[in-house]
C-alpha cells in the first residue's frame, strides 16, 4: 500500500494513537494493580462461591486494542460498535462489583447467633449458620454471568444485565446520581448512546460508509478525535464509579512493597492512591470535568487521598 494511502501513516493517526494509548496503559495498569493487591472479591450466590477477577477488565483491554486496528484500516464503524461492548463491559464489571460487595450473605439473626466469647465458640457458631439464598433481580442476574447461565434467565431478569438497568442501579446511589447530574454527564451518556446505537444497528448508509474511510479523507482527524472522546468519557466514568463504589481499588501498590520486606509503612499510606491514578485524573479527567477534582477528592467512599 502507498505509504500516503495508509492511515497508519498519517500524521492524524500518530496523534491519534499517542492520545489512544494513555487510555490502553490506564486500564492494562489498573487490571494489574487489582490482580497484584491479592484481594479477593467474591460473590456467594445461592448455589457457590463465585471468585470475580478482572476478567472483564483483561478482555476490554483487547477490546481497547481492537478499536485502535478498526481505526487503522479506516472501519470506523466497526470502532464505534466495539465502543458500546467497551461501555457496557466496563459497566458490567462495575455492577458485579457492587453486588458482590453489598450482599448479604446471612439474614440477621444468624448473625446474632454468633458467639465471640472465645474463638472455639465462634468457629462453632460461624459453621453452624445458614447463607441467606434469597437473591434479588440484580444478584440473580450476577450469579447467572459467573456461573454461564444466563441463557437460563426470565426475560426480566436478563435485562439486569443492560446498560440501561447498569445506569438505574448506579443512580440509586446519590452521590452518582449528582455527578451526573450537576456535571452534565447524563446528557452526554444519553446523546453517546443514540450515536453507538445507529453504529451497531447501521441506522443509515452514513454509517456503513464510515466502514470504508480511505485517504485522503478531510474528516480524518475528526473520526480518530471523536473516537478518542467517547473512550476517554467512558473511561472517566468508569473511574468515578470505581472511586464511589470501592475506592480502596486504586490503593498505591508501595503499602505491599513495605509489608513484603518487613518495613513498617508510614502513617497513612494506605490512603496513597498509585501514581497511574492520579496522572489519569488529572490528564483525562479534570480536562473533561475540571470541577471534579474536588468533588471526588471529599467523596470517594474510602477516603482516598486524591490530589
Amino acid at each position: 500500500m502507498n505509504k500516503f494511502n495508509d492511515i497508519k501513516q498519517s500524521e492524524e493517526f500518530n496523534s491519534f494513537s499517542n492520545e489512544f494509548e494513555k487510555n490502553v496503559s490506564f486500564l492494562e495498569s489498573f487490571s494489574s494493580l487489582i490482580t497484584y493487591s491479592g484481594k479477593m472479591i467474591t460473590f456467594i450466590s445461592d448455589k457457590k462461591v463465585n471468585f470475580f477477577t478482572t476478567i472483564l477488565l483483561q478482555s476490554c483491554c483487547k477490546t481497547l486494542k481492537n478499536i485502535k486496528s478498526c481505526c487503522s484500516n479506516g472501519s470506523f464503524s466497526d470502532a464505534n460498535t466495539l465502543i458500546r461492548k467497551l461501555r457496557d463491559d466496563l459497566l458490567l464489571h462495575v455492577f458485579i462489583l457492587d453486588n458482590s460487595t453489598k450482599r448479604n450473605v446471612f439474614k440477621s439473626e444468624e448473625l446474632d447467633k454468633l458467639d465471640l466469647s472465645d474463638v472455639e465458640k465462634f468457629t462453632a457458631s460461624f459453621s453452624s449458620m445458614t447463607i441467606d439464598t434469597t437473591l434479588s433481580g440484580d444478584e440473580i442476574a450476577v450469579a447467572a454471568w459467573l456461573e454461564n447461565s444466563v441463557d437460563q434467565l426470565s426475560s426480566r431478569n436478563k435485562r439486569k444485565l443492560s446498560f440501561e438497568n447498569y445506569m438505574i442501579y448506579f443512580q440509586k446511589d446519590e452521590r452518582i446520581k449528582q455527578i451526573l447530574k450537576d456535571y452534565s454527564l447524563e446528557n452526554y451518556w444519553f446523546n453517546l448512546t443514540v450515536k453507538l446505537n445507529d453504529y451497531v444497528h447501521n441506522n443509515g448508509i452514513k454509517f456503513t460508509s464510515h466502514n470504508l474511510v480511505n485517504l485522503p479523507n478531510k474528516n480524518l482527524e475528526v473520526f480518530l478525535n471523536n473516537i478518542n472522546i467517547r473512550i476517554s468519557y467512558i473511561l472517566t466514568f468508569f473511574l468515578l464509579l470505581i472511586l464511589m463504589i470501592d475506592s480502596t481499588l486504586v490503593r498505591s501498590d508501595d503499602i505491599m512493597d513495605y509489608l513484603e520486606n518487613d518495613m513498617v509503612p508510614p502513617e497513612n499510606i494506605q490512603y496513597e492512591i498509585a501514581p497511574f491514578i492520579q496522572e489519569y485524573i488529572d490528564e483525562k479527567v479534570i480536562p473533561l470535568h475540571p470541577e471534579l477534582k474536588q468533588y471526588l477528592k471529599d467523596y470517594n467512599i474510602n477516603g482516598m487521598n486524591i490530589r
